[in-house]
This record gives C-alpha cells, sequence and structure tokens, in this order.
C-alpha cells in the first residue's frame, strides 16, 4: 500500500481575508515550490484581490508568507485565476485575468526570467472586447510549443441570459502575442471553464463544465485553431470546475471532479462535493480506480491546481460548507501509487 495522502490548510478564512484560492503552482528551478493565488478582500467573485505567491521548500507541507505579485490596481474590480506554466524555452508564463465590469474581463499573460522573482510586461491574450474568462491553472503548453490558454466568452456575466461560448486562446512566441480559435454553446447557460489536454494522436481534447448534469466535450484537430461541435462526455457533475491532466510518471489521463448533479439542487446543479480521483489509461475512452480524495460530503470542494514533482502531485482547492462554499484554501500531496490502489 502507498502511503496516504496529506491535508495541509494554507489559509483559513478571517475578516481581514475572507477568501483565498483559485491559485496554481510550478517548481522551480531550485526545486522550491512558487503558488501563485487570489486573495480576495470579501468573498464575491467581483471583490477588490490581487494575486500573492508563496514558496515552499518541502513539497507543500510548509509554505512562506504570501507576497503581492499582482496589484488589484491593474483593473477597476480585480486580478485573479492564476495559471503558472513552465515554458519550454526556461521561463515561467503567468496568465491571469484582469476584471473590470460584469460586461468587460481580459486575460493577460506576463513572463519571468528570473524563477518568479520578478514578472515583465504584461500581454493581453483576448483582445476582443467582452467579458472573458479562464478557470484557474488552466494554461498547457504543446508538444510543439505552442501554449494553449482554454478560455469563455459572454457578453455580460451574472444575467437571466448568459450566453457563455468556450473556445482557446493560443501563441506561438511564448505568450507575446495571442490569437483567438472559433467558439462553441450548449444551450442553457453554455458552456464554461474548459481545461484540455494533448492526446497522443496530436488532438486536442477540451473537457467543459455546464448546467446539464455533465461534463460536454469537444476536439480539435489543428493545434486548438479550430473546435468541433461539443458533444456530451457521458462524465456526470454538477456546474463545477474540476483538474483534467496526463500524469508525468504514468502517462495517463487524471481527472478530479465533483461526482454527483442533482439538477433540482442548489444553484449548480448539485454540491460539489465528494472530490473523486479517476483515470485513463486508454485516452479517455474508459475511466477507472475511482476514488475520494475527499469524502466528507458536509463540505465543498472547488477550483483545483495540480502540480505533480516525481512521485507526488500536490492539489490546491477551496473546503467550504454548503452555506459558505469558499472558506479554507487546503494543499493535498497525493503519491502518485494512491490513484493507482
Amino acid at each position: 500500500m502507498s502511503a496516504a495522502p496529506e491535508f495541509h490548510d494554507l489559509v483559513e478564512v478571517t475578516p481581514d481575508i475572507p477568501r483565498a484560492g483559485e491559485g496554481s503552482m510550478v517548481e522551480l528551478a531550485d526545486g522550491r515550490i512558487l503558488f501563485a493565488f487570489t486573495r480576495f478582500q470579501g468573498p464575491e467573485d467581483d471583490a477588490r484581490a490581487s494575486i500573492v505567491a508563496c514558496h515552499s521548500g518541502d513539497l507543500g507541507r510548509t509554505w512562506t508568507e504570501a507576497e503581492e505579485i499582482v496589484s488589484a490596481d491593474e483593473a477597476a474590480e480585480n486580478v485573479m485565476s492564476a495559471s503558472l506554466l513552465r515554458l519550454q524555452s526556461g521561463g515561467i508564463g503567468l496568465l491571469y485575468l484582469r476584471k473590470d465590469s460584469r460586461t468587460q474581463c481580459a486575460a493577460w499573460a506576463r513572463r519571468s526570467d528570473d524563477e518568479g522573482a520578478t514578472w515583465g510586461e504584461a500581454a493581453c491574450c483576448t483582445p476582443e472586447p467582452g467579458y472573458w474568462g479562464a478557470v484557474n491553472d488552466c494554461a498547457v503548453q504543446l508538444a510543439d510549443g505552442r501554449i494553449i490558454l482554454p478560455n469563455e466568452v459572454c457578453a455580460e456575466v451574472w444575467v437571466e441570459d448568459e450566453h457563455i461560448e468556450a473556445g482557446c486562446a493560443f501563441s506561438d512566441d511564448d505568450g507575446a502575442t495571442w490569437r483567438q480559435s472559433n467558439l462553441v454553446f450548449v444551450p442553457r447557460r453554455g458552456v464554461m471553464e474548459p481545461r484540455v489536454v494533448e492526446l497522443r494522436d496530436g488532438r486536442l481534447w477540451m473537457l467543459m463544465r455546464t448546467d446539464r448534469g455533465e461534463i460536454w466535450q469537444t476536439c480539435s484537430a489543428d493545434r486548438g485553431e479550430t473546435w468541433g461541435e461539443p458533444t456530451p462526455s457521458g462524465i456526470e457533475s454538477p456546474q463545477s470546475p474540476f483538474v483534467f491532466t496526463r500524469i508525468p510518471a504514468t502517462g495517463d489521463l487524471l481527472l478530479i471532479r465533483n461526482p454527483i448533479a442533482r439538477l433540482d439542487q442548489g444553484t449548480h446543479q448539485g454540491w460539489r462535493t465528494p472530490l473523486r480521483a479517476s483515470i485513463s489509461r486508454d485516452e479517455g475512452a474508459t475511466w477507472i480506480n475511482e476514488r475520494d480524495l475527499e469524502p466528507d460530503t458536509t463540505h465543498t470542494y472547488c477550483y483545483l491546481s495540480e502540480l505533480f514533482v516525481g512521485d507526488v502531485g500536490l492539489f490546491s482547492y477551496y473546503v467550504g460548507t454548503r452555506e459558505v462554499p469558499l472558506q479554507t484554501l487546503r494543499i493535498a500531496r497525493v503519491p502518485v501509487a494512491w490513484f493507482y490502489e
């Protein structure tokens, strides 16, 4: 039997920090882990917020005090939803959102060439106007070097007639300039918070949150420039984000999600609980080894990030209650072997 997962609560809510999360991790050249996340001044998605970062020298067990790396002053409302990406050219990419209003939000990218000590000038990833979103920790770099930022867009968020479409921004020059793919849509509310993996045959596979009780999917055969008509994946889930990635040590796909949808329950078609992992050894044709990383259904879990270092997976996510779902920011250290037991 492998060692059990370890859990470490990094930030617990206080009046001074009512919400902290939606982060991303990257391994530094000296072996430390850099973790960037959003520190809010209120519980709402549009509350004032900055992006802060801390470090761990013991693979996620302990962390330094967080320091601001992107000021809230960059946007009228907040900056949030960080993705850190180790670039093939050696630097580190930081992608995040600048939120100005319910009709204006854009994704931006910065680069660090000194292991996160400083960050260069920002480049806009979403040049067209609109409310563009991207879930935390979603940026990927393809084998050929193209950077993919899965995204979503609508004219106005949190209104009755939302029409949310998904696609991706992509860059072939290490994040200096960006282009946008076509967009796909699924009635009713739309498709949200997409994540992408590169399949062994070269296609890209995108999974998307919906309000239909399951995750929907689409594929691209041209490195993310065009996406096909979305279809149901058959993977049950409430309206909730998920982790969708490849385990480097084994090459298998990993999906971590909230597995139970109740279309008549809650604002997200079910509570975001428990937190369940499954793996696929056949590029998503089947999913096996379902295990609950967080089995306690009196709590909710969402907005994960992941980083694999050797035979250990590090995950960050919110832990809350059904009444207050975005409370504690938790770090889980999970041996890769645990997913296969």
